[in-house]
């Protein structure tokens, strides 16, 4: 007994030892095991920070390229519009979009912007658009009459911002991705072939020509959306139609990567009014623009320019854009007959004669819609004044000339019924359902393009009827005051002397960079006539600020010289809008808006342009100025 109680203690004692080893040794081991799967857990965190941070960007830059697709025309996609004109506010890379839709010419109040820009592809290229919402870190905002650029954490928000909304986007996009096309079936024909749906519809027809292989391409509707030409040099020719038939745009790409843009703009009557080609080098850098008008507007009733007359534009790439480059020489008769001792001293002073003029513009539409919006000089003292009344109705006239009358918008709603009621035939005939969603998908396309052409056919009906009676001006107006056409005066007196500058410094050799906007930014009280109808957002809050169409004045807003020194093309500045028509949708008078610099030098060019033919007319009718008659050009 006392053995085994012995034992017992020993073995007691022992395992007391053993627990008290024990325990530590446990402890230690689960702090190691802690510490392992911390460790093991930091890298995991570390690189799904990174892949969120990765997929985030991007998301981001996904967004700001989509921002800067553009809808202007359906020259791109003919099908329909792409977005929504505006993008949110507070969105860095939204709201660029928004400010890049301005070229789209797609304002709520001029008739080419609510509808016919689809129709025409009035507004400059995709390049430019893509351009302009890469470039969203020269956003401006005023707060307090102060220009401040956008902080790198709104800016980084907005990012965040952009990129959620583009992955659900993207989502959406993938879901729609899953319905396959239609399939089609190859059938030779003669010089190439066709290819059909199930149904026997055609939508792709290849034929062989002297100039090439032609490949059309058919919507749904039965219209030819697109047209494909490959040439024998490698050269390939890329043609987009309207849904009225009409050619919208057409690219060439040689086979060196080069290409050469040809957008076709329409004016009233559907009548071919201008193109404008910009080459692109093999380097994808713009090299040049010419612009080809070929119905010129009337505006002086016997002397002036008359329809089927080409006038030939030139511009050259420069910093801000396309530079205008003038046409005339030293002792071209426009420089001899303005500064002619009769109303010019010797020292380059103005010696007045003043004379009456009568425009006969009474029966012109383009005028009884606009003759309130500034009033003509009684007497004009010299010439330079006969050219500011000249210029405003060239403005106003093109406003005119270039919109559509509520008889087009009609035959456009017309059209588009057709086509709707094609389609809902073809979905009728299709066999599978890739070929039915497509029918449906273009019925929806032109019923939504008719509602929104005779809304439009509405609203000119009644405009047009206000602009016959001509009696009452626009309450929601506001007109070029005496002052305002003042400056412009000025400006105009400088401009002509400046192109008497260039020119003699050709005349000697020289090989001068023509003026662009750099210097006008330095005057504080430059006028920039508007020459394009552009969607414009606020310098503010970056909300839609309306639509400003040709022939409004912009101004620039003071305390822009830090954000001027470092500037680009894309910049964005502060203009204050001067004056306005006052039609519906179109930005007010006393309004900051945002604009790019190239949009400005876009402006200036076209002003320079303007006084290139205005000194033609003033050369031509300079014998009626000496004579000072009242029935002078009546």
């Amino acid at each position: 007994m006392e053995i085994t109680t012995i034992i017992a203690g020993f073995l007691a004692n022992k395992m007391n030892l053993f627990k008290a080893v024990l325990k530590p040794l446990s402890i230690a081991a689960l702090l190691i095991s802690v510490a392992c799967n911390i460790a093991n857990a930091q890298p995991d965190q570390d690189n799904k920070g990174k892949d969120k941070k990765s997929s985030r960007d991007q998301g981001s830059r996904s967004y700001s390229s989509g921002s800067g697709r553009q809808y202007d025309s359906g020259s791109q996609s003919p099908s329909g519009r792409q977005g929504n004109g505006y993008g949110a506010k507070g969105d860095s890379s939204s709201s660029s979009g928004a400010q890049d839709r301005r070229n789209r010419n797609d304002g709520s109040s001029n008739p080419r912007s609510d509808y016919s820009s689809d129709k025409y592809g009035q507004s400059g290229s995709s390049s430019r658009k893509v351009d302009q919402a890469k470039d969203t870190n020269t956003r401006t905002s005023d707060k307090g009459g102060n220009i401040e650029k956008k902080s790198a954490t709104d800016r980084s928000i907005a990012d965040r911002s952009a990129s959620d909304r583009n992955s659900s986007r993207e989502s959406t996009t993938d879901r729609v991705k899953t319905t396959p096309p239609p399939t089609l079936h190859t059938k030779p024909v003669a010089n190439g072939e066709e290819r059909r749906t199930a149904s026997g519809q055609l939508r792709e027809k290849v034929e062989k020509k002297s100039d090439g292989e032609h490949t059309k391409y058919v919507a749904p509707t039965g219209r030819v959306q697109k047209e494909v030409i490959q040439k024998p040099n490698g050269a390939k020719e890329t043609v987009q139609y309207a849904p009225n038939g009409k050619i919208q745009k057409s690219t060439v790409v040689n086979r060196d990567g080069a290409r050469e843009t040809t957008s076709v703009r329409y004016g009233r009557g559907g009548t071919e009014r201008a193109t404008e080609t910009i080459k692109v080098d093999a380097r994808g850098r713009e090299v040049s623009k010419t612009v080809i008008v070929k119905q010129p507007t009337i505006i002086v009733k016997n002397t002036t320019i008359v329809h089927n007359t080409t006038i030939v534009r030139n511009y050259d790439r420069a910093r801000y854009g396309f530079v205008y480059r003038p046409v005339y020489v030293v002792h071209a008769p426009v420089f001899v007959s303005w500064y002619d001792p009769f109303w010019y001293g010797p020292r380059g002073v103005w010696i007045p004669h003043p004379f009456h003029y009568r425009w006969g513009w009474d029966d012109y539409g383009w005028y009884r819609g606009h003759r309130h919006y500034w009033n003509c000089y009684d007497v004009y003292p010299t010439p330079a004044y006969w050219m500011t009344d000249w210029l405003i109705a060239g403005y106003v006239a093109d406003r005119y000339a270039a919109s559509i009358s509520a008889e087009q918008a009609r035959e456009d709603a017309r059209l588009a019924h057709e086509d709707a009621e094609r389609a809902r035939e073809a979905a009728q005939r299709a066999r599978e359902d890739a070929e039915i969603a497509e029918a449906h998908a273009a019925q929806s396309e032109a019923e939504a393009r008719a509602a929104k052409a005779e809304a439009l056919a509405a609203r000119l009906q009644a405009q047009e009827g206000r602009a016959k009676s001509g009696d009452q001006p626009n309450a929601n107006a506001t007109p070029i005051d005496p002052a305002t056409k003042e400056v412009l005066r000025v400006q105009i007196e400088t401009a002509v002397a400046e192109k008497k500058a260039y020119a003699e410094e050709v005349s000697k050799g020289g090989n001068p960079v023509p003026p662009d906007v750099s210097k006008c930014l330095r005057e504080p009280n430059h006028i920039y006539p508007v020459s394009s109808p552009i969607n414009v957002i606020s310098a503010k809050d970056q909300s839609p600020a309306g639509t400003l169409t040709e022939g409004d004045l912009l101004k620039l807003e003071p305390g822009q010289d830090a954000l001027l020194k470092d500037a680009n093309e894309n910049t964005f500045v502060t203009m204050r809008v001067m004056t306005s028509k006052g039609d519906d949708g179109e930005a007010k008078a006393g309004t900051l808006v945002s604009v790019t610099l190239k949009t400005l030098q876009d402006f200036d060019s076209e002003f320079r342009a303007k006084l290139d033919l205005g000194l033609a007319e003033a050369d031509k009718n300079k014998d009626q100025f000496k004579k000072g008659s009242t029935n002078a050009g009546g």
